[in-house]
């Protein structure tokens, strides 16, 4: 009954932040000069103010942004993230075939990038200071120090202008084969993969080599089980809890905070929609995009706690 209680209050909570969240950005959004009628006429907006004003009362801007809030709220709960001001269209279709586009970059990545880095980080402290140890923190240390808007660009000029293994871009074609979103899709997730990899694994190699140091431990040790045992069985269960929030963390950061990889590689993801709806102040569009981008942060960060209780029995009493 006290799991219950606790994941029903941080469900509450999950929801309470998406409603925060969507009222910073529709408030934020209402003090930056311009807006989307200004956006649509261009340089016409100079010298049409009538029908400039027209525009703004057929796309529903010129009310105060909290009754514009309201409309979209009202809308959202209903399921409608209602239309795009500057492609008027619905704007559901767009933001989840963006976020199909962006889970396929994710998905593999936080595949390959998740049990990697738990090996590395339970290899480098087993070794500790062992020559594998310097390795493995030396190219952690790479991946934490090196941003994405600088590998993806090194891996471009390597593997697309030296090599030409893989295509500089990642435009998708609808129809492709396998083969083709193979090639376009290894550069942006080899990127993303080594940064989120660099980050869990240095974090699950900390934890670990201070795990290895508890009584338990060296209890373990000293009843004479195989060292494969007391490394699996107690001492890397323990060492995941503080890793659990650093991988959520993760997960949400590569399903909306992907922004620079598809710049830099021009994919047609989640992240370049976003950027698209501020440069034309399409606030609907801003709005769902964030939304849905804050509900994959709390969404990960609530399988963490979910995964926390599991591996820690006590919170469960």
């Amino acid at each position: 009954m006290k799991v219950f209680y606790y994941l029903v209050g941080r469900l509450i909570l999950l929801l309470a932040t998406l409603l925060a969240v969507s009222i910073a950005i529709s408030a934020i959004m209402s003090l930056l000069p311009g807006d989307a009628a200004e956006q649509i006429l261009g340089a016409w907006s100079e010298r049409s103010g009538a029908t400039l004003a027209a525009l703004r009362t057929r796309l529903g801007i010129d009310q105060p942004w909290y009754v514009q809030y309201a409309d979209w709220l009202q809308m959202a709960v209903r399921g409608d993230l209602g239309n795009s001001l500057a492609l008027s269209v619905p704007i559901t279709p767009i933001l989840f075939d963006r976020l199909a586009n962006t889970l396929l970059l994710a998905i593999p990545a936080a595949l390959i990038s998740i049990p990697l880095s738990l090996g590395l980080g339970v290899w480098g402290a087993v070794r500790k200071g062992r020559p594998i140890d310097h390795g493995i923190s030396a190219v952690t240390l790479v991946g934490v120090s090196v941003p994405a808007f600088v590998l993806g660009p090194i891996l471009i000029v390597v593997f697309s202008g030296y090599l030409q293994w893989f295509p500089s871009s990642s435009g998708l074609i609808q129809g492709s084969g396998a083969t083709h979103l193979f090639l376009i899709l290894a550069l942006p997730v080899l990127t993303l993969t080594t940064e989120s990899l660099a980050y869990i694994g240095r974090m699950v190699r900390a934890s670990m080599i201070e795990t290895l140091k508890s009584p338990y431990v060296r209890m373990a040790r000293l009843k004479g089980l195989p060292e494969r045992q007391v490394v699996l069985n107690h001492a890397l269960r323990n060492s995941l809890l503080p890793t659990v929030t650093v991988i959520a963390f993760n997960i949400g950061w590569l399903i909306g905070g992907v922004v620079v990889v598809e710049q830099v590689f021009n994919y047609p993801g989640i992240g370049s929609l976003l950027l698209f709806a501020i440069e034309q102040r399409d606030l609907p569009l801003i709005q769902a995009t964030v939304f849905v981008t804050a509900a994959a942060y709390c969404t990960a960060n609530l399988l963490a706690d979910i995964a926390y209780m599991a591996l820690n029995p006590r919170l469960r009493n």
